[in-house]
């Protein structure tokens, strides 16, 4: 199964495949022979069903043209035209249509013996189309590979370098370009091997995916799943590899490809959450993924004011890996998160699709069990970790203070404070900061013996300043957090 080629593939492709060429006086100055003239005429200007016969009944020739001879002895078509950027440009045009027309024809690409050597310079090439064009063609062909049981040399040593390029893309500021990376990223990220080399580049691969799902996020805070579409979305079979086919091949629907959520197109959004739930299949990802990149607020903020259905179904399958590939790990920050009342909220509505309401009560389950063993500590510090402070009813709560401020400050080595210095030293909302020195203010109160571990911290310094902070909340409390530091300033 492979999804639709990007708008701007097909746009280009189209474009190119009407220009004329001049096959005739090529072939008399021996730039191309006359099988190979033969070749393209045949598949030249046709209707599609001539043109899938043609192409299945010379398999081995059509693939010769574009990569050359299996043994190595002669080169393709489009090797040997390099020079000629037309001749490159028809040639890759070609060979993604007739890609996307037969899929014989990309199993017998995928299986030639070096496919790839020559398609991934052209990833360098000056003319602006032909990148684009090869990335396609090359995604279309790793991902064929990436579905054999072991992934080959030439597949292995070849997605690091499309992953690079891919990454390049997606940070341009145009949304087609971006939406040719994500959709490209779909494609790949089908197993292990090519989950575990995304992974593994880091911010360089991750840094586009995690910016559109904050982006969306910060435009969607507040907003309520009340318009979401119900039955947005084509029906699943209940069977895990029908669910996967049904979450890939989804589409926003042309009379909707405008329509954005929290200021991202919703096709591309819907893309990046698919590639986001692609990698979290792997357990060590699932483990990582928010440590790294923060990402399940925002996904929540997302769930939250989902437009369409399509939106909260992939959502949900992720956090459904996470619970399931990484529950220590994940299912504090998703109590942290409230995505429990979200999912309280959504469990009354009524869906469609099997796989959503199979995801939603999983999690809302786990969620449930997990709660039940947490403690008011254990949620006060699993907020703190995250950084993700709030007026949660602990912060204003005296006998929570009373009970536990000599454990917040001793416990794991003083974690606690060390983990509320730094939200004071790097956090630029006025909420967290307000909140986080409301915090240090009670505990050298409660604790004054260890207000020595505050200055140490650079936090007696750190809410000193932010006394002139612009926020007047922020202010309030920095100031309560001086008085209390400066009660004590003359005692023992």
């Amino acid at each position: 199964m492979s999804l639709p080629p990007p708008a701007i593939v097909v746009s280009l492709t189209q474009s190119i495949r009407t220009r004329p060429i001049l096959w005739d006086q090529y072939q008399r100055t021996n730039v191309i022979n006359e099988s190979e003239l033969k070749l393209i005429k045949a598949v030249d200007k046709v209707s599609k069903d001539k043109r899938v016969a043609t192409v299945e009944g010379d398999i081995v020739g059509y693939t010769k043209l574009i990569v050359g001879d299996p043994s190595g002895g002669e080169k393709g078509l489009l090797e040997r035209s390099a020079k000629r950027v037309e001749f490159v440009q028809y040639l890759l045009a070609l060979a993604v249509e007739l890609c996307e027309d037969v899929p014989s024809f990309v199993m017998s690409l995928s299986s030639h013996p070096d496919p790839y050597s020559h398609l991934i310079t052209l990833l360098d090439h000056g003319d602006d189309p032909i990148p684009i064009i090869t990335s396609n063609l090359l995604t279309t062909l790793i991902s064929c590979s990436l579905h054999k049981s072991k992934v080959d040399k030439p597949t292995e040593q070849t997605l690091p370098t499309l992953f690079k390029y891919l990454a390049t893309v997606s940070s341009s500021s145009e949304a087609t370009h971006q939406d040719l990376a994500v959709q490209s990223y779909v494609m790949l990220l089908r197993n292990t091997h090519s989950r575990l080399t995304f992974w593994d580049m880091g911010d360089e691969t991750m840094r586009g995916l995690a910016n559109v799902i904050e982006t969306a996020a910060a435009g969607s805070k507040g907003k309520a799943t009340a318009d979401v579409e119900l039955g947005g979305t084509a029906a699943a079979s209940s069977s895990s590899a029908s669910a996967t086919t049904a979450l890939l091949s989804s589409t926003v629907s042309a009379a909707n490809t405008n329509l954005k959520q929290g200021g991202v197109n919703l096709q591309l959004l819907y893309h990046v959450l698919v590639a986001i739930w692609e990698l979290s299949f792997e357990e060590e990802i699932a483990e990582e993924l928010d440590e790294k990149y923060d990402l399940i607020l925002p996904l929540v903020h997302i769930l939250r004011s989902a437009l369409k259905e399509k939106i909260l179904r992939v959502g949900l399958a992720i956090f459904t890996n996470l619970i399931n590939k990484a529950p220590a790990t994940n299912l504090p920050s998703l109590l942290l998160a409230r995505l429990l009342p979200l999912l309280t909220t959504l469990k009354a509505r009524k869906f469609n699709d099997p796989d959503l309401t199979a995801d939603l009560d999983s999690c809302l389950s786990s969620l449930e069990s997990f709660q039940m063993t947490q403690t008011t500590f254990d949620e006060y510090a699993t907020e703190i970790r995250s950084g993700h402070l709030s007026w949660s009813p602990p912060h204003r709560n005296q006998d929570f203070w009373k009970k536990h401020a000599r454990r917040i400050m001793e416990e794991a080595g003083g974690e606690l404070p060390q983990c509320l210095a730094r939200v004071l030293k790097e956090s630029d909302e006025k909420i967290v900061l307000a909140v986080a020195a409301h915090d240090v203010g009670v505990l050298v109160k409660e604790v004054p013996e260890k207000r020595r571990v505050w200055d140490g911290l650079m936090v007696k310094a750190r809410v000193m300043e932010l006394m002139g902070d612009s926020d007047p909340e922020v202010r309030y409390e920095s100031l309560k957090a001086v008085q209390e530091f400066l009660r004590y300033a003359f005692g023992g």
